[in-house]
């Protein structure tokens, strides 16, 4: 799927793109619970526990173009990645969850001096993938909205910061991840999650 967007991104830049930065970037992913009952049916909401997955690291990547007509205005491919865990073995006996978003992304910069205030917005999939063999994996449509600023060392390297909202949209009142014999549910349709990040960008 990741490959499929990058190829479907590329295909899409027009000729007008002139030049681009590369944006390796790590911060820290806040989870929050989902909804569980191990019996196999929800027959009321009030018997679902919750199933948290640990907040953590994140590594990701933004790959941004400027258009040579506009050139505080960009559109790119963001990917980010979290391996995290359940924070009980009650479910899986592998613990272990892997956490992809795959996101085209438009950038607004409001440049000041060295600073390069900025604005975004993305849509692309979320992808939770359970490492235990017993749970199956979930793609959902998901998007992010973002604000930051980079910051300029040299004319090519800079810093850059910012802060992520990636709402993942989960039909809360069905089964996610079980093949079979336990029943989980996101505790909404919209599953919310927060990154802040620190990174190096690349210009050219």
């Amino acid at each position: 799927m990741k490959y499929i967007l990058a190829f479907m991104l590329l295909a899409c830049i027009p000729q007008t793109v002139i030049a681009g930065d590369l944006t390796l970037l790590a911060g820290y992913q806040t989870n929050p619970d989902f909804k569980v009952n191990t019996v196999g049916t929800v027959a009321d909401e009030d018997d679902l526990e919750d199933l948290g997955l640990d907040d953590g690291p994140t590594l990701s990547v933004a790959w941004d173009f400027v258009f040579k007509n506009n050139p505080d205005q960009r559109i790119g491919l963001y990917v980010s990645h979290q391996q995290t865990d359940f924070d009980s073995a009650d479910v899986a006996t592998d613990t272990g969850m892997k956490i992809t978003h795959v996101h085209f992304t438009g950038t607004s910069y409001y440049p000041n001096g060295k600073m390069e205030p900025f604005v975004s917005a993305g849509i692309g999939v979320g992808v939770f993938s359970p490492e235990d063999s017993d749970l199956s994996s979930e793609t959902k449509f998901s998007a992010q909205i973002a604000a930051g600023s980079n910051y300029q060392l040299t004319e090519n390297l800079l810093i850059r910061f910012d802060i992520r909202w990636l709402p993942t949209f989960f039909n809360g009142s069905s089964a996610i991840f079980c093949n079979g014999g336990c029943v989980i549910t996101a505790e909404s349709d919209t599953y919310s999650q927060i990154q802040a990040n620190v990174g190096v960008m690349f210009r050219y």
